[in-house]
């Protein structure tokens, strides 16, 4: 095994770390699902209001790729298509009824190795697994028609109050070795990366990939970061990556013969009254979820971590991609005389308050800014939490002059939004990193059609 320690990062000291006991399990009555949760898709409605649709029905698919359907975790009927700005697709709502699922082929574990590359591209596209395999350049989904250079499987997680995958997968052994087969298929060289010290994990119990470990604060756990130092990305070259709970969907899908939409998520965060883990499924509102523990008054339900997960609503739906529900409390209340304050329960990676001085603590943080945006000033700190070998306010001010060039020079190809979640966090003049470097990456691909 290969092994890696990163020195770069910081580990937000936020408390709400969940508990390693299931606190129990959701059966809500609607799911929703979010097409703004794709990047870089055009969604096109297949089905209208009112009609049914059973699990693993298609709901819509890229208008640019017709072939990649995204469906239904869910059977009933569509009970509301909700347009956002431009009249673009934002939400489907389905009201569950039964739980008919479509059928497709299943196979046994032992004649995966054996299925041909363009029938398993076709069986996962058909059935709705395809979106769960995304590519790098631009953290899209995959395109299937190309042979990537070798396909990562990311089995750890080193964000703000992350799930263990290890202990929300146990019991799924057979599936994740079945969709590992699979993705040896779909590529000959398949990357599988632990956190350091989990040489007996399950997700090691595997003939023909190549195992790495890697240590370190956040973002040791991100998917760039693995790329960057095993299969660095190159133009004209392309990656695909995967979670290991994708894997386990594709190896489910495989076995039964029907999308899976099973899911058990963590439930954390300083707002959370409890925390632990919430056996639920695909699509499940945010509020069912967190009600299983209560939440105090006034808080922020977010889809992910507070670094870069989605939810502005409390009946938003869990993210296809997400095994985690990050419970904030609310902010905006001024404080008298706050820079006065010590700070001892304030958070700052910049040692600006006392809190600083006293690692090891977990504090109770909220959706506040402290601040508004100013001036963009270099400060040094940037590079110190960057996992990858970037320049991130350099690359982000060649982004806001459109230098497409300098910006391809300066390592775009190799990003993702969430690479630069760390700089928006420690940032002091409040710059929104990601959002700029979502836009560096569109504007990057425009220019490579």
């Amino acid at each position: 095994m290969n092994q890696y320690k990163i020195k770069k990062g910081y580990d937000l000291p936020i408390k709400g770390q969940a508990e390693k006991s299931i606190l129990g399990s959701t059966e809500p009555s609607r799911l929703h699902v979010h097409p703004t949760h794709f990047a870089g898709i055009k969604p096109r409605m297949l089905l209208k209001k009112g009609d049914a649709v059973k699990r693993g029905t298609p709901l819509f698919h890229d208008k640019k790729h017709p072939e990649r359907v995204f469906v239904s975790p869910g059977a009933g009927i569509i009970e509301d298509i909700v347009l956002g700005e431009r009249r673009a697709l934002d939400k489907v709502t389905i009201k569950l009824s039964g739980d008919d699922a479509e059928q497709f082929r299943a196979y046994k574990k032992e004649e995966v190795s054996g299925i041909n590359r363009e029938d398993l591209i076709d069986h996962l596209l058909k059935g709705g697994l395809w979106p769960q395999i995304r590519q790098r350049p631009f953290s899209r989904v995959a395109n299937p028609e190309i042979t990537p250079s070798s396909i990562f499987v990311n089995c750890m997680d080193t964000a703000p109050l992350a799930a263990d995958p290890e202990f929300n997968l146990q019991g799924k052994t057979i599936e994740f070795q079945t969709g590992i087969e699979a993705l040896k298929v779909l590529c000959p060289t398949v990357h599988v990366v632990v956190a350091a010290g989990n040489n007996s994990s399950d997700f090691l119990k595997l003939d023909g990939v190549q195992q790495h470990s890697f240590a370190g604060k956040h973002p040791s756990g991100l998917t760039s970061t693995h790329i960057q130092r095993i299969d660095p990305i190159v133009p004209g070259k392309q990656v695909w990556y995967l979670n290991a709970r994708d894997v386990v969907d594709i190896g489910d899908y495989l076995l039964v013969g029907q999308y899976p939409v099973e899911r058990v998520v963590a439930l954390a965060g300083p707002g959370a009254s409890k925390t632990g883990y919430v056996k639920t499924r695909k699509g499940a509102p945010l509020a069912e979820i967190a009600s299983v523990a209560g939440t105090q008054e006034s808080v922020r339900l977010i889809s992910g971590n507070v670094l870069v997960g989605f939810g502005d609503k409390a009946d938003d739906g869990l993210a296809l991609y997400d095994d985690l529900v990050t419970v904030v409390p609310e902010g905006g209340h001024e404080r008298f005389l706050g820079w006065l304050i010590p700070g001892f329960s304030r958070p700052t990676f910049s040692r600006s308050y006392l809190a600083g001085f006293l690692p090891g603590r977990r504090l109770s943080m909220d959706t506040s800014l402290n601040g508004e945006e100013r001036a963009f000033v270099k400060t040094g700190d940037y590079e110190k939490v960057m996992g990858i070998d970037v320049l991130p306010d350099v690359l982000t001010k060649a982004i806001l002059i459109e230098d497409v060039e300098r910006m391809e020079k300066l390592g775009i190809l190799e990003v993702d939004p969430e690479d630069f979640a760390l700089c928006a966090y420690i940032c002091p003049s409040k710059i929104e990193f990601c959002d700029i470097v979502s836009r560096g990456i569109e504007m990057m691909e425009a220019e490579m059609v």
